[in-house]
């Protein structure tokens, strides 16, 4: 099945195994036996796994596959997928004979962010919309040795002026930036790349969608 999307029409809390969606069509009740009716709903930047439904109330397990469970904001985007719709995306196969490295099809799933001051995993490889209808304050901390190399995009899909704070530990120029702030200009994004402790910016847009870092 292919992703769809809904908002949750409740703020959902951390530890909170209920949450309350606009709509439910796509979310089916698991049969865990048999394997079929297995759904997943991505909010923010965490994973989970609908144990049960009713109507649009829905029962998760939270914090799936690895993921932090946080608190959601009412309206915040639900992204609704099957199992197999969150699986691996890229695969690369290298020749040990040639050295010639292929990259196949790249499906990099959005992370919608819709609160004031969204907390962005350090390090953490993901892609991340912002659909805040106001502005959203967010942060991000210093990644670990164990996270060099990943990379982390953050675009605005709204007209609005986000901001994003690593206390000195954004690369771009002869000394550390502390914040990046996003024109009001949908599409204005970073690309960030995890590299000795701080994140180098491999892109902070063009045009009139340049992030001003400071």
């Amino acid at each position: 099945m292919a992703i769809t999307a809904t908002t949750l029409s409740a703020a959902a809390g951390k530890g909170d195994v209920i949450v309350n969606v606009a709509s439910a069509t796509g979310i089916t009740a698991p049969n865990f036996t048999s394997g079929v009716g297995i759904t997943y709903l991505q909010v923010d930047a965490e994973l989970m796994l609908v144990t049960a439904v009713n109507g649009t109330v829905i029962s998760v397990q939270r914090g799936y596959n690895g993921t932090l469970a946080g608190a959601h904001v009412s309206g915040a985007q639900v992204q609704i997928g099957a199992p197999a719709d969150y699986a691996p995306q890229v695969e690369i196969l290298a020749s040990s004979t040639t050295g010639i490295q292929t990259e196949l099809g790249l499906n990099w799933p959005a992370v919608f962010l819709s609160g004031s001051a969204d907390v962005i995993p350090a390090g953490v490889a993901a892609n991340y919309v912002v659909k805040t209808a106001g502005v959203n304050a967010m942060t991000l901390a210093a990644p670990t040795a164990a996270q060099e190399g990943n990379i982390i995009t953050i675009f605005s899909d709204t007209t609005n002026a986000h901001t994003l704070t690593a206390t000195s530990l954004l690369a771009n120029g002869t000394a550390l930036k502390t914040t990046a702030t996003f024109p009001a200009f949908r599409g204005a994004g970073l690309i960030l790349r995890a590299c000795n402790g701080v994140y180098h910016v491999l892109s902070n847009g063009a045009s009139a969608g340049v992030v001003v870092l400071t």
